[in-house]
């Protein structure tokens, strides 16, 4: 997938009070900030430390309304660009599309707002909480009638953070004010949504509570791991840096499997290119209620350290210093460490080269 580090779009108030151009800026600028919030809020729960994003604004007295022409500038980081591929920084495009001020793609018909509106718009009598399931990366809501809404899933993530669902409040508080009467998105030549005073109640009366959110937050990231420490023996959690940080990893059994028989070397420093999910549990109000769990799902290649430049030395002034007694057990070839060290082990390339899997091929 191509970055688009750069979205521009337009929010355009529009009704009587706005006919000459003029907003009162007690309705704009806590409008504006919302929505610039929302942007970042998004960011970081998508992105975390990997991406930049800025806001910027322009604003348009041409019209016979007031807007303004929104920019989302996205800077990838370095540190970022070391550890994940492009494709999985969500991009400006992508956070816009979540959000609904320009068109969506891929399952994102239904942004934030058109999302909030919705659930502005159900009953708020005991009982109608929604189902909610996750799949491909669409989320479905069933009420108890059986009705069923499916939108992105990362648009209901965004609905289900209450910061978010108090900034949206914000963004369409100025419509319930006299002379405004409809605030548009709009992406060049097309509306892609309008709000009216009708709906921007919805929005004002959306309740999170409405959403099943006693459940994970599940993500899969694609990446880089760098070994810190292995497990060579039971099914404890390896210890990885992943983008600078330490944390514990569940790795997958196979894999776990053929390291602790000796099958690849993994030793530490090793580089790992995984698919790994991220996997936090929320409380009722949708809110972190625990630190992240990482789970490895997949190694696709991995590379070993380049070899020790001084390990010869090491060895002949090590041996120059140590004499093995004939009666020491390591001495004998019968001994269990000589027969660890003739048994084969199955090198899975040159170090410092990486492969395409982690298995030898057959």
């Amino acid at each position: 997938m191509t970055m688009r580090p750069h979205v521009t779009t337009t929010i355009r108030y529009d009704g009587p009070a706005l006919a000459d151009h003029f907003m009162d800026v007690q309705d704009l600028a806590p409008a504006l900030l919302a929505l610039a919030d929302i942007i970042q809020i998004a960011n970081r729960k998508f992105n975390g430390d990997q991406a930049d994003i800025r806001v910027l604004v322009n604003a348009d007295v041409e019209q016979r309304c007031f807007q303004i022409d929104l920019s989302l500038v996205q800077s990838v980081l370095e540190q970022a660009k070391g550890f994940f591929a492009q494709e999985q920084v969500a991009t400006a495009k992508e956070i816009a599309e979540w959000i609904g001020i320009i068109g969506g793609t891929g399952g994102t018909a239904w942004g934030l707002f058109k999302f909030l509106a919705f659930l502005g718009n159900r009953p708020k009598t005991e009982g109608t909480k929604l189902t909610v399931s996750t799949e491909n990366g669409m989320t479905t809501l069933v009420d108890g009638d059986k009705n069923t809404i499916t939108v992105n899933h990362h648009v209901y993530m965004l609905a289900s953070d209450p910061l978010v669902m108090e900034r949206a409040r914000r963004v369409v508080a100025p419509l319930q004010k006299p002379g405004y009467e409809t605030l548009q998105f709009v992406e060049g030549a097309t509306i892609v949504d309008t709000i009216d005073k009708a709906e921007a109640g919805l929005v004002l009366a959306a309740d999170p509570v409405a959403l099943d959110l006693s459940k994970d937050d599940v993500s899969t990231i694609a990446g880089h791991l760098r070994i810190k420490s292995p497990q060579y023996e039971g099914n404890a959690r390896w210890s990885v840096l992943w983008g600078g940080k330490a944390i514990d990893v569940t790795m997958p059994p196979d894999f776990v499997q053929a390291f602790q028989h000796n099958e690849i070397d993994v030793p530490p420093n090793t580089s790992l290119k995984v698919q790994m999910e991220q996997r936090v549990s929320l409380d009722d109000s949708g809110k972190a209620a625990g630190a992240p769990r990482f789970t490895v799902l997949e190694v696709v290649s991995l590379t070993l350290p380049p070899k020790p430049t001084k390990q010869g030395d090491w060895v002949s002034e090590l041996g120059s210093k140590t004499t093995i007694s004939p009666t020491d057990p390591a001495a004998s070839d019968e001994s269990p460490s000589a027969e660890l060290l003739k048994r084969p082990r199955r090198q899975i390339g040159p170090p410092g080269k990486p492969l395409n899997k982690f298995r030898d091929p057959d």
